[in-house]
């Protein structure tokens, strides 16, 4: 039987220690987590660790929340400061650095049968250059265009004015055309 409890039925019932509300949560919102994570990461692999991070922390936070938001905007707000933290972690650590492998070629065939091909390229590019944002501009970038939020939902979300929303969504589109500019006309 499905179970219609909202976000924030579901966290009282977690932190009164019914076994079941936590895995609904997860099951909620593993896909948002996971397309964060991957949206920072670019590598399944660490999509899948940052998103048990993600999990982990909301785990141990749960009775942190203090209901001044919805169960979500306090998520999200969770899962984007570690998503951060987490690529803050990973450039102390010197792990290779996955931007500067940005602008490898493309072909530019447009033959039917190597079309599938080039539309798997065109993808691996944009991920390139979505990779080579910073990461504030890149998870506004996500939360707009992957995620579907409005401005003032990422706003609330990353706790910063819409107008600071907006000009970073801005310079993140416009550096994102730049990057891709070769692109265009490829299909």
């Amino acid at each position: 039987m499905p179970d219609y409890r909202t976000d924030e039925e579901l966290v009282e019932c977690a932190l009164a220690g019914r076994a079941e509300a936590f895995p609904e949560l997860y099951d909620r919102f593993y896909s948002r987590a996971y397309r964060l994570a991957y949206g920072m990461t670019g590598r399944h692999d660490l999509a899948e660790d940052l998103t048990q991070e993600i999990f982990m922390r909301v785990y141990q936070k749960l009775d942190k929340y203090e209901r001044r938001s919805s169960f979500a905007t306090w998520f999200y707000r969770l899962a984007v400061n570690s998503s951060l933290n987490s690529r803050m972690r990973e450039k102390r650590e010197n792990h290779q650095d996955i931007e500067s492998h940005i602008g490898l070629p493309v072909s530019l065939t447009t033959r039917p049968v190597e079309t599938g091909v080039l539309r798997q390229q065109v993808q691996a590019q944009i991920n390139r250059a979505l990779l080579s944002l910073k990461p504030k501009m890149r998870i506004i970038v996500i939360l707009k265009d992957i995620e579907g939020l409005n401005i003032a939902e990422i706003a609330d979300r990353l706790n910063c004015s819409k107008g600071t929303v907006a000009s970073r969504l801005f310079r993140a589109r416009d550096l994102l055309a730049q990057k891709l500019a070769h692109l265009r006309n490829t299909f």
